[in-house]
């Protein structure tokens, strides 16, 4: 992959594994059962369900939030304070970002058509042998939301918070790693697959696969995170109003 294993693997990772399994076993702790923990503890100390008082859609998003959040702090915790890097070593830089930006655009609308191939051809496999492929959550509760103000924090959430979250986590935190472990492409596969697995939908784990090969390729080549993000952020937004649009529609295709 354009000589990424060649130009990769002599970077050193100043974090080592058993800090990315740390913070990956929080995290995926947080997601299974972080929620029903927290929602005991709020119900016992106010005596009331908080999804009865401020509706499932509020909660949910809070407890993503708070998910995205911790795991953040807890990755610049052992970068910054630990580890005693700066933000740069995570890909924090706007260095170059003007090019690294427009570069990383670029390769966006270049892939753009693939992951919508992969895309149209999960749906028509599904659609053959007659099964109803299961949304991403997000997208559900888009379309359930009714609420100005709850549209706009999914959105929020969505086109911006989770990207870059996601992009601190798995570019910058785990690929460094796992790039000093075996070198840049076999790097940039595993990663990807996390990537895409983490989202919990195998409707849309290609399509996410092959994003997360192209943020990972553009993380590699630039050495920051303005490309990764930028493109994520771009993804999700195009998604989130093309959802919007078939909201407004009164349907989901």
């Amino acid at each position: 992959m354009f000589g990424l294993d060649t130009i990769s693997r002599d970077k050193h990772c100043p974090w080592d594994l058993m800090d990315t399994l740390k913070v990956f076993a929080f995290y995926f702790l947080m997601l299974g059962l972080g929620g029903t923990i927290l929602l005991a503890g709020v119900r016992k100390l106010l005596g009331q369900d908080p999804v009865m008082v401020y509706g499932t859609n509020a909660v949910a998003l809070s407890l993503s939030l708070l998910t995205n959040s911790l795991t953040s702090l807890y990755v610049l915790y052992i970068v910054n304070v630990r580890r005693g890097q700066p933000l740069a070593a995570l890909g924090i830089s706007i260095l170059d970002w003007k090019k690294n930006l427009t570069g990383g655009l670029t390769l966006y609308l270049v892939i753009l058509p693939i992951i919508l191939t992969a895309g149209f051809l999960v749906e028509l496999m599904t659609k053959n042998v007659g099964v109803t492929p299961d949304h991403q959550e997000v997208v559900n509760r888009l379309m359930e939301e009714r609420s100005p103000a709850g549209i706009i924090a999914i959105i929020a959430f969505g086109a911006f918070i989770g990207p870059v979250a996601e992009e601190v986590l798995f570019r910058g935190f785990l690929q460094p790693v796992l790039r000093g472990m075996m070198g840049g492409m076999k790097a940039i596969l595993i990663t990807s697959l996390l990537f895409a697995m983490v989202h919990f939908n195998a409707y849309i784990f290609m399509q996410i696969f092959i994003l997360g090969l192209l943020l990972g390729y553009l993380y590699e080549r630039t050495d920051t995170l303005v490309a990764p993000i930028s493109v994520h952020i771009l993804h999700n937004s195009v998604s989130l109003c093309v959802l919007l649009w078939m909201k407004q529609g009164g349907e989901l295709l």
